[in-house]
């Protein structure tokens, strides 16, 4: 698995444990990988990217969530 995969695989794992939607931020803090932050704390930068990737669906207020695979 490369790297994009990995982290990929990771923000899924986020969104679908979590069940409600997640800001990119508090996806970041669940993760707590230094990939994630950004001078020592969690980064919505980082994670953004990866969320339209994925293809996690946006909400008002800039929140995430992501269905289930059947």
């Amino acid at each position: 698995m490369n790297q994009a995969e990995y982290r990929n695989q990771r923000v899924r794992e986020v969104l679908l444990a979590s069940g409600k939607v997640l800001g990119p931020t508090e996806i970041a803090r669940r993760i707590d990988e230094d990939w994630c932050k950004q001078y020592g704390e969690p980064a919505s930068s980082a994670i953004t990217p990866i969320l339209k990737r994925i293809g996690a669906v946006r909400h008002p207020g800039g929140v995430y969530s992501m269905e289930k695979p059947e």
